[in-house]
């Protein structure tokens, strides 16, 4: 079978997202997956029979690998990179527009676009981008392990506040976040926690009711998320989270949790019966909806579309569309 080798990228256990998840489903599925932190050292780890976390120094004995050999990037600056390593194929994962924060990226998007033999994007504006620039484009959008993700939700954790609602995020702590909004709706009579690592310049101001818990194991996020009353996503609407798919979402969505969201693209394309807002003082008024709705349905309907949106079925269309274009 096919190896997998993910380009240095955040370390394994650090921020998990989609790399991790994709990595994490190919080992299981039989293939053997190399994970490159983007931490200096020669460690390896093995996280399970197939999957191996390796620190940025170590050397994979390519000879020893079974082929094909697939590079995955997740970031075009990745390309740099890709020449250290014998490869059969690359695949560029197109997480995030190369834009505001990111557009550092933007010198090295061409180079990778003729580089990679297959691009995968996660939204539909981002497919827009990409599909003139390259002859196999496809669409796989963020999911979530609704099983697995929802093991440890009924664990209260000791550092969230328990006098008042709770208004909760999880995710980066970043430039990306609408602060003059958070400011805004912290102006009530709930209490805001925010889980997650500080990214990019961040300059915070705000109320006592406001906590920043910092990062948490990805094995903790259930039991965070299942003690909100309210989920949020306060993101500002621009162009780089018009091409965002939020993974948290997803994950919001698993544990049958009411979501209000700024009306970033991808987050009114789902009709995840989700409470969209169109500005500061409708945001505020959904949570309040949010806290206060009383039917069972909506969680009934949210859990199924967690689990419409696995990463199973994701990882289906990888597996049909690396078959397709004969790099499996």
């Amino acid at each position: 079978m096919a190896t997998f080798i993910q380009m240095p990228t955040v370390a394994y256990n650090r921020m998990y997202q989609r790399p991790q998840q994709i990595m994490r489903k190919l080992s299981e599925m039989g293939y053997t997956v190399y994970y490159i932190d983007n931490v200096n050292g020669e460690y390896f780890i093995k996280i399970n029979r197939n999957l191996y976390e390796v620190g940025a120094n170590y050397k994979i004995e390519i000879k020893k690998l079974s082929r094909p050999i697939i590079l995955w990037c997740s970031s075009p600056a990745q390309i740099v990179r890709i020449n250290n390593i014998d490869h059969d194929y690359i695949v560029y994962d197109v997480v995030d527009d190369s834009s505001h924060e990111f557009k550092i990226w933007n010198q090295y998007v061409e180079d990778m676009l003729s580089a990679a033999d297959i691009v995968f994007v996660t939204s539909d504006r981002l497919y827009e981008k990409f599909f003139l620039r390259h002859n196999r484009v496809y669409i796989v959008k963020n999911g979530v392990d609704a099983g697995k993700f929802s093991l440890n939700k009924n664990i209260i954790p000791k550092d969230i506040p328990k006098n008042r609602k709770v208004v909760g995020y999880v995710g980066a702590i970043a430039p990306w976040i609408d602060w003059d909004l958070v400011k805004y709706i912290s102006n009530s009579s709930y209490d805001f926690v925010f889980v997650g690592s500080r990214c990019g310049k961040v300059d915070i101001n705000l109320n006592s009711n406001v906590y920043f818990l910092g990062e948490k194991r990805y094995t903790e996020l259930p039991c965070y998320i299942n003690n909100f009353n309210c989920c949020i996503i306060p993101f500002k609407v621009n162009e780089m989270t018009n091409c965002c798919n939020p993974i948290k979402l997803y994950e919001y969505m698993s544990l049958g949790k009411p979501v209000v969201s700024t009306a970033i693209e991808e987050v009114v394309k789902m009709k995840s019966n989700c409470y969209i807002s169109k500005d500061k003082q409708d945001f505020m008024e959904n949570i309040t909806k949010s806290i206060h709705e009383d039917k069972k349905s909506l969680s009934i309907l949210r859990r199924k579309f967690a689990l419409d949106n696995s990463w199973d079925k994701r990882m289906s269309i990888i597996i049909e569309k690396l078959k397709l274009n004969g790099i499996l």
